[in-house]
């Protein structure tokens, strides 16, 4: 029982993960990633089912396009690999076969899910594009509804928003220039509705400090300039996958830095 439900977890994630290497390539570009065939993004040739078989079918075609014979981006099957662990992590961690502990790891695992295509898309474009944002908020409102977290989600959402609202707006102020923009704000909403109150200050906090230090790293190795624009929902992003994955790491520093 228990080596088949790996098995289906990791097939399961491997399958998601690639329909989000779809995701992260055509949304930005507003392009349909439902019912359009994939196809190479070098040659245009449509990919034949067989040659679309995640991870397997990098592997068997050498990382290269079976049409036109260039390289296929690393990306792919790392992205379906990591959604295949990320798959027998959750449902491993969460599943005890009660509805409420199903329901709560699918949506886990699909807010995971989507963390993760953020993160790239932001890396490869400065977008944390609303689409994404709003494919959160079911998923969201699944967990509060199971964990009845209702008061503490809705005072953290206002507190999410609000907060990093007020202090881009004071800093435009000062500086004439806009310090977090409208995707980062709003995603700071919601990961207050799913974190709660204590939870995205933590978020808030914390994410800052690891943008910094990375920041001031990037800084003295030379890779970016002082006045080169880095995303921060990168960094916003990689904290709330610890606080969701890993809720214990956050339980001593949230105790910590706020004591009530």
């Amino acid at each position: 029982m228990e080596f088949t439900a790996t098995l289906l977890s990791l097939v399961w994630g491997a399958l998601i993960g690639s329909f989000m290497n779809v995701v992260v390539l055509r949304l930005p570009r507003s392009e349909d990633i439902v019912f359009e065939r994939s196809g190479c993004p070098k040659c245009k040739g449509k990919i034949s089912w067989y040659d679309n078989i995640p991870i397997f079918s990098f592997a068997f075609l050498l990382g290269k396009c079976r049409n036109c014979q260039q390289k296929i981006s690393w990306q792919y099957p790392l992205f379906e690999i990591w959604h295949a662990l990320l798959a027998v992590y959750i449902f491993s961690s969460w599943i005890t076969f009660s509805n409420s502990q199903w329901l709560e790891a699918i949506s886990a695992f699909f807010i995971a899910s989507i963390f993760s295509a953020h993160i790239l898309i932001d890396l490869r474009h400065q977008l944390l594009l609303d689409k994404l944002n709003l494919a959160l908020v079911p998923f969201v409102l699944v967990i509060v509804a199971i964990n009845e977290s209702w008061f503490d989600a809705g005072v953290g959402a206002v507190i999410g928003f609000g907060f990093p609202l007020l202090i881009t707006w004071i800093f435009y102020l000062l500086r004439g220039q806009i310090g977090l923009g409208g995707g980062d704000i709003k995603l700071f909403g919601i990961l207050g509705l799913l974190f709660g109150v204590k939870g995205v200050l933590i978020n808030l906090f914390s994410s800052c400090m690891l943008g910094s230090l990375i920041t001031i790293v990037l800084m003295i190795s030379g890779r970016v300039k002082r006045d080169q624009y880095i995303p921060f929902g990168p960094y916003i992003l990689i904290t709330a996958l610890i606080q969701l994955l890993f809720p214990d790491i956050f339980a001593q520093w949230q105790n910590f830095l706020i004591p009530y």
